[in-house]
């Protein structure tokens, strides 16, 4: 086929399409960046230049393509298709502006999973190189979540961390204690203050968290880093949990931590504090069973149980009550209760848990004063019963005597 006989109008024509095409195209990149969040621009700027080539060879196609319709689908008489300039104009237009939109809306979509995959691959690949985790890209990972909406944005990070994690503790190079750079702001993707995420995201967080310590306990680990990390993790998406009301998450995680009482007794002050009764009292419950299973002479669970029962004592009447009954039923052993007190005030003044410890004072002063009155009615009593005694005493033996002088 030889090529058509162009005009000069026709030639301008093509000539201004290919310059809007060009300038539409190459704008492209800015308006998508401009409408991602800047976390997101600032990895791509930093990390993703290759992305930038890559979308101009895009463009030079797209130029290339088009040029093939003036080429080939250049209006002209034609005896075969009469209305062969209405169909290269209509097909013109739908290709110059379909192919940009629709890359532009694949972009936008997947640009954030693109991103988080092509870290999480750099950081495994640095760490199969010398078990190392490539502290700034780390970083920029777990910023990214935190700064991410809630929802499927939160979920393509916490994914992509989820495949990075598996890959590195299933690597030779791995030794327990090698996800501190992760571990250390894990939580922080949920707990973030100005973008936390919702109840799915934290639970697909714990998810993650559990999977660690199950790969921890199937290699029969004797290096704690990791495991400590983690559980320092799951203390603070615990207490967020709880802040926002999440009280499955927040029961899950009461669960997982049945035998650490300093997280239970942080997570279920969160929910106190919050009215989350159910998932305090909960926490609570646990402490205590661990108080009473615990020897006496170790008091850390003791003190982390009084501590939560104080804030019980000095809510309100209904938390009282309920903190009457834990007394109750631990009344046994922690015999005498005021030292137990005492020793639970200290433990949480030295922890600079200052309102705990007030609390544990006030609900100290208020059981003494009451025991004390008990203590003076159980006198006064003993008083009385003393008199009436006597009296009764003094009348039997002045009837004894009047029965006497009778008798005489």
């Amino acid at each position: 086929m030889t090529p058509p006989t162009l005009t000069e109008a026709w030639s301008i024509g093509y000539i201004q399409a290919l310059i809007t095409l060009l300038i539409f195209v190459f704008g492209l990149p800015i308006f998508v960046l401009q409408n991602t969040s800047e976390n997101i621009r600032y990895i791509i700027n930093k990390y993703m230049k290759k992305v930038i080539w890559a979308f101009l060879g895009t463009v030079i196609l797209i130029v290339l393509f088009v040029l093939c319709f003036v080429w080939f689908l250049h209006p002209c008489s034609s005896p075969f298709f009469p209305y062969k300039d209405i169909g290269a104009s209509f097909l013109v237009t739908i290709a110059l502006m379909s192919a940009p939109l629709i890359w532009m809306g694949i972009q936008m979509r997947t640009l954030r999973e693109k991103v988080a995959t092509f870290l999480g691959k750099k950081i495994q690949k640095q760490f199969e190189k010398d078990g190392s985790l490539l502290v700034d890209e780390t970083i920029d990972m777990i910023t990214m979540g935190e700064r991410s909406e809630a929802g499927y944005e939160k979920e393509v990070v916490l994914d992509a961390l989820d495949s990075l994690v598996g890959k590195i503790q299933k690597s030779d190079k791995y030794s327990c204690a090698n996800l501190d750079q992760i571990l250390k702001h894990f939580n922080k993707i949920v707990t973030g203050k100005d973008k936390p995420g919702n109840e799915r995201d934290f639970n697909l967080a714990v998810d993650i968290l559990e999977k660690i310590i199950r790969e921890l306990h199937a290699v029969n680990f004797s290096i704690y880093g990791d495991e400590i990390l983690v559980y320092q993790s799951l203390t603070e998406i615990g207490k967020k949990a709880a802040e926002l009301r999440f009280s499955k998450v927040t029961l899950r995680i009461v669960q997982i931590f049945s035998s650490n009482p300093r997280a239970l007794f942080e997570i279920g002050l969160s929910a106190f504090k919050v009215g989350d009764y159910f998932a305090a009292t909960t926490a609570l419950n646990t402490l205590k069973t661990l108080a009473l299973e615990t020897p006496s002479d170790e008091g850390h669970c003791a003190n982390y149980f009084l501590g939560l029962l104080a804030h019980f004592w000095r809510e309100n009447r209904g938390s009282k009550r309920k903190a009457e009954t834990f007394l109750e039923d631990i009344k046994d052993k922690f015999s005498p209760l005021t030292k137990y007190l005492d020793n639970a005030i200290k433990s949480h003044y030295a922890s600079i848990h200052y309102d705990t410890a007030d609390k544990l004072m006030e609900m100290r002063d208020e059981i003494m004063k009451i025991r004390g009155q008990e203590k003076g009615r159980a006198e006064k009593d003993r008083s009385e019963e003393e008199k009436r005694r006597r009296r009764e005493e003094k009348i039997g033996k002045s009837g004894r005597e009047d029965r006497m002088m009778n008798d005489e």
